[in-house]
């Protein structure tokens, strides 16, 4: 099923959609929990978030398309591939990012009478402030230092030709949810740890498993051999398609088991959280697959969705502070919620077209085919060649338009 009505007709991928999805699912989140208290009417908009724990659902679909997009666009010789890839994801989110810190501590800190000294402004430049020891200049940050380090386990896959092989990604993603479920049983990572580091084994497995989605879905068909080496009881011959439902298995058995492990602890948090993230790799898979949202509206949406992860917060706090200096409480929460996501989808619109947009175009300028041809050519001392076209692209690529094919499509 294809929902068309309204179709953006030169951005046919739904790849956009599904971003657009997951930032209202944030959205949504945030909102509601930090204008519920001040809100008359309309909680029921902050009980579905909280007890659907919607910004987890969010989060999970996001992941899901990094792993979905992120390891194939590592192709080609190691040195230019390389460099290709760090260019591209360099511009693609630092520039944004740094014009996100200065508006988060205007509306977040200064606003509220708080002050951050400049070793915390230079540790959250690094997209890394929790690593280092500072607070976030916004707490929904944390998500981003997930993805690098998925950006460097990628990179170490591919030096080791190892990114695009189905049964590498297919044993990363088994291993990472086993680490995770052993070190959480063991209490390897300490119980006051930050929980982005309590779950980032399996955050990173889900990413995995949005790579392993890929290769099933562009080559269902296709057989890879999976299990021990030397140990024949032990392997199994079988098509990409069933080696993705053995690893969507794994990982959705893990996502129970936090569920039980809640339920026997009486501990209700957890719980819910083990619906979202089964909720999240569900979503994922329909409007990648049996529900494609092609709406000309959600497709906007998905090619500003990063702007506005960083940057919703912004009218959501500066509205929150109004509210409390004027005393406007009382309304429905909706009126509060509304008003904030217009104004945050506009902000995201002019940070994309200001920063973002020239940013990928210049990435890309800089790391064009011709340019990484010439690159690679010089390494073997060869005259470049011209590129030749490719016979077929992959089913994603089909969807997507000329443009969006390989790192176009890098997106959160």
């Amino acid at each position: 099923m294809k929902t068309t009505a309204g179709v953006m007709p030169h951005r046919m991928s739904h790849i956009d959609a599904i971003r657009a999805v997951a930032v209202l699912f944030v959205m949504w989140a945030h909102y509601a929990e930090k204008f519920g208290p001040i809100a008359g009417s309309g909680q029921w908009l902050n009980t579905a978030q909280q007890y659907g724990n919607f910004g987890r659902i969010g989060v999970v679909v996001f992941f899901a398309l990094s792993g979905l997009l992120i390891p194939n666009s590592l192709n080609g010789p190691i040195g230019v591939g390389t460099r290709q890839f760090l260019i591209r994801r360099f511009l693609r989110l630092y520039p944004t990012y740094w014009l996100s810190i200065p508006l988060g501590f205007f509306a977040y800190w200064m606003l509220f009478g708080m002050h951050m000294d400049v070793a915390g402004w230079l540790a959250n430049a690094t997209m890394l402030p929790d690593a280092l020891g500072y607070t976030e200049m916004m707490g929904h940050y944390w998500t981003l230092e997930t993805e690098l380090v998925f950006y460097v386990l990628c990179l170490g896959l591919f030096w080791l030709g190892g990114v695009q092989q189905m049964r590498v990604l297919c044993a990363v993603c088994v291993a990472l949810s086993a680490a995770f479920v052993a070190t959480s049983a063991l209490h390897i990572i300490p119980a006051n740890a930050l929980g982005q580091y309590k779950g980032m084994l399996f955050h990173l497995s889900i990413m995995f498993w949005g790579a392993c989605f890929r290769k099933a879905y562009d080559h269902p068909k296709d057989r890879v051999v999976l299990g021990l080496s030397g140990v024949r009881a032990l392997r199994a011959d079988c098509s990409y398609k069933r080696a993705f439902l053995g690893v969507t298995g794994v990982v959705v058995c893990v996502a129970l088991l936090i569920g039980a492990v809640g339920f026997k602890q009486h501990d209700v948090l957890h719980m819910i959280e083990s619906v979202s993230y089964l909720a999240g790799l569900s979503i994922f898979s329909v409007l990648a697959t049996v529900w494609k949202i092609h709406l000309r509206l959600f497709a906007w949406l998905g090619k500003i969705s990063y702007s506005m992860y960083l940057l919703h917060g912004i009218p959501l706090y500066v509205i929150f502070w109004l509210c409390g200096r004027e005393g406007w409480t009382g309304a429905p929460l909706a009126l509060y919620m509304i008003p904030a996501a217009v104004l945050a989808v506009g902000i995201s619109w002019l940070s994309f077209s200001a920063v973002e947009a020239p940013c990928i175009w210049f990435a890309h300028a800089l790391t064009s085919t011709r340019r990484a041809k010439a690159a690679d050519a010089a390494q073997a001392g060869e005259p470049a060649q011209e590129k030749r076209p490719r016979v077929a692209a992959t089913r994603i690529e089909n969807l997507l338009p000329e443009s969006e094919h390989g790192q176009a499509t890098q997106r959160l």
